[in-house]
This record gives structure tokens, sequence and C-alpha cells, in this order.
């Protein structure tokens, strides 16, 4: 397997791609709309299984809620990298992430836990997973999930 594909790279960090988690409602996981690739919000689930439920700053701490986006992250790249084929080349950066933090009503941490994503895509792609970015919170998120994040890449034609 190459070194430039996503598989390849979370090896070489200690982390395996997820496998894809079906769509909880009546929408599509991803849109592609010319070079840009638009991922739903993403929860903390692996094989299916919400890992982190529960609000930040009252049932989780700030280091739940950076697992759980570096999860969301996680499951993010799995849908990145079905785009691609696993091709971390085909990725010509990440342009804007979105998290949603289920919190606590005076929470502010809101940036810290969303590090948690944004980290991840840095270590994967480098500069290319630098983005901009929103992080607001909420008093609930479906299924009582602690974060979700979606996010546009551009992608090589």
């Amino acid at each position: 397997m190459s070194a430039n594909t996503f598989s390849a790279r979370l090896r070489a960090l200690g982390l395996d791609l997820p496998g894809i988690n079906p769509p909880r409602g009546s929408y599509v996981p991803s849109v592609r709309a010319g070079d840009l690739l638009f991922i739903a919000g993403q929860a903390p689930r692996l094989d299916g299984v919400l890992q982190f439920e529960g609000r930040v700053g009252r049932d989780l701490d700030v280091e739940a809620g950076q697992r759980a986006a570096r999860l969301c992250g996680l499951n993010v790249l799995a849908h990145l990298a079905q785009a691609c084929d696993d091709d971390l080349e085909r990725v010509a950066g990440f342009v804007r992430v979105a998290g949603v933090v289920n919190c606590a009503e005076d929470f502010k941490a809101h940036a810290q836990v969303l590090d948690g994503a944004s980290n991840l895509f840095a270590d994967v792609l480098g500069e290319r997973g630098r983005h901009v970015r929103i992080a607001t919170g909420a008093s609930s998120l479906p299924s009582g999930m602690a974060v979700e994040v979606e996010a546009i890449v551009q992608l090589r034609t």
C-alpha cells in the first residue's frame, strides 16, 4: 500500500480508518459539486455505535469532548477517503470545518473541543488539512451525541 493513502498515513499515526457509518436520516453523507466535496455532519460513532454521549461541561470534560471531535474527524476522513479512492494526493485541501458541541449552558471551550478534529486533519494532511472553522454550542444534538463535525474539502480534478 502506498504511503500516499489515507489508510497508510493514519496507520503511521497509530490510527485506523473507520468504516462508513450510514446516514441516520433522509440525506446523503456527502455531495460533490465541481471540485468541492461537502461532507455531512459526522457523529462520534464507531461501527455505528455512539461513543460519546452527553453535554460537554456537564457530563463530559473538555478532553473527552476533544476525543469525540477527533472521532468525528476520523469519520469525516473515512468519507473523504472513499470519495478519493484512498488517495491523499487527490485532496487539494480542507476549506471549511463546522463543529457543534452539545454543551452546558455556561460552557466556553468550544474551540478547544473542536481542535480534536482540526488537529487530526492537520496531522494527516499537513498544510492541506488546515482550514477556516466555526465552533458553536447547542443544548442538544441528535441521539444525544457530544459533538458533530462537518467539512468542505477541495479535491484535485
